[in-house]
């Protein structure tokens, strides 16, 4: 595993561990550009799974949300997959 995290290359999976305060060798850790490293916020794991920016900003915790995120299922690839499989195969 890299660290930090590639922000050009495909992420690594997101686990339910993602949030929280506790240091873990799990969680999504990129570099900024003056050369600090964070971890990813909350919107940011939303839309690395392919949903919109606050899609789990509904009240609960940044730790709940990152919870929700490493549960969450990446819908978007295999719904074009499957659109594509229609267009070429006639399906």
């Amino acid at each position: 595993m890299s660290f930090p995290d590639a922000t050009d290359k495909p992420s690594r999976t997101i686990l339910t561990g993602e949030g929280g305060t506790g240091a873990s060798r799990f969680k999504h850790v990129i570099e900024c550009p003056d050369g600090r490293f964070r971890r990813l916020v909350p919107d940011e794991l939303d839309q690395l799974q392919g949903f919109p920016k606050g899609w789990t900003d509904t009240g609960m915790t940044d730790g709940h949300r990152a919870f929700c995120m490493g549960n969450a299922l990446v819908t978007g690839v295999p719904h074009r997959i499957g659109e594509a499989m229609v267009e070429v195969y006639g399906l």
